[in-house]
């Protein structure tokens, strides 16, 4: 008796093991490296981690399987949260998912982590997928564990794309608000995409890669105030070397961006909204702009030796008068320098025909309408062979 009751508890659990191992055997881990995948944005990796950091960071890949899915991490902000008030915190990295181009999902990383189906049947699929990560840096980070398919599975990257731009800007480069109702509405990174953003667009009517490198609130000498005080811990210059800054999160701050992921043919900067808000019409202050935008363009020099740059200015009505400082600016750069690949653009400002963002941020409308002027005016850059195509 003592032997067969032994016998059947071997015999159930052996066969328990079994049907754990053939549902293991089932599936594939891919790490989110560039052996697997086209990297886009700031990305860092953290131990097999692929932490996605500033806007519209993500990864790309084509895939052959029957299932796949993503296992995802976020920081200290995902968790289901509530402010002092009691109100929920909103301020989750938020998401997409798309298939051959086409969006299929929209998410946020409100749990610290989660598996996200992208498709699930019997037959091999075929398709080019991209994940997204919509939001900025500043507020919250997401991670990507694991592209999880089944055992038979293929993936690899995408090809490198000839035409590479890089963004440096502000809230308007991240979409800050561009969901939002009105402009009355208050910013959470829910009404926040990076893809319904001027920079974006342009990147995708061009065809090209793209690096967004976009702070909300931060500028050149200043960041946004709101007493006439300078705000000097907004600043991009000091973090542009960096990954990222982040109010909420202390993971990656001492970790340094290596410019040779990256290396543009254009480099677009659209900075000096939020400085308006320091310099208003003070000409010392106005001046003082004018001095570290010459001291930055040397900096994104060094770190881009081949790219032509698009100093650009407008978009929002912020900020508009310091135009001509940024005009002075490049010519005081070319003078030091004897680098005269330079080009301006001055953006006509928002209308309330077009309506506005979460704190009169730009609505989508005026992201779209500044695109189609960005894309063309690159064009023209290119046809007349200011931006070399690699």
């Amino acid at each position: 008796m003592l032997i067969g009751r032994m016998s059947r508890k071997r015999r159930f659990p052996s066969i328990f093991i079994l049907t754990l191992e053939n549902i293991f055997m089932e599936e594939k881990k891919f790490i989110a490296d560039s052996s697997n995948v086209k990297l886009l944005g700031r990305t860092l990796d953290d131990n097999g981690t692929r932490w996605l950091i500033l806007s519209a960071s993500g990864i790309e890949f084509n895939v052959e399987a029957k299932k796949l899915s993503f296992d995802l991490v976020g920081d200290e902000c995902a968790h289901p949260s509530k402010k002092e008030d009691g109100s929920p915190e909103m301020n989750w990295s938020r998401y997409e998912i798309f298939v051959d181009d086409k969006s299929v999902l929209i998410g946020s990383m409100d749990a610290e982590s989660k598996s996200v189906c992208v498709f699930d049947g019997d037959e091999i699929k075929k398709a080019k997928i991209k994940l997204l990560k919509l939001t900025e840096g500043t507020q919250s980070y997401m991670g990507i564990k694991n592209i999880t398919a089944d055992s038979d599975a293929k993936i690899s990257p995408v090809p490198q794309k000839n035409l590479k731009i890089e963004f440096i800007g502000d809230s308007i480069t991240c979409g800050y608000g561009v969901e939002g109702k009105n402009g009355a509405e208050p910013f959470s990174t829910q009404t926040e995409n990076a893809t319904k953003a001027y920079a974006y667009m342009t990147a995708q009517n061009l065809n090209a890669d793209y690096l967004l490198t976009s702070f909300s609130g931060f500028g050149i000498v200043s960041g946004w105030t709101n007493d006439g005080l300078k705000n000097t811990i907004q600043l991009v210059p000091t973090h542009y070397e960096k990954f990222c800054f982040n109010w909420n999160s202390k993971m990656f701050e001492d970790r340094k961006w290596n410019f040779n992921d990256f290396q543009p043919n254009l480099i677009v900067i659209n900075l000096g909204t939020n400085d308006d808000s320091y310099t208003l019409d003070d000409e010392e202050h106005r001046n003082e702009y004018r001095t570290e935008y010459r001291q930055f363009l040397k900096l994104v020099r060094e770190k881009n030796p081949n790219a032509h740059f698009l100093l650009t200015m407008g978009i929002m009505l912020g900020g508009n008068r310091l135009f001509n400082k940024i005009e002075q600016a490049a010519l005081d750069y070319i003078a030091e320098t004897g680098d005269d690949s330079i080009s301006l653009l001055h953006f006509e400002p928002q209308t309330p025909e077009e309506g506005y963002g979460c704190d009169f941020h730009p609505s989508e409308a005026t992201q779209l309408r500044c695109s189609k002027v960005l894309t063309d005016f690159i064009k023209k850059l290119i046809s007349d062979g200011k931006v070399t195509t690699a």
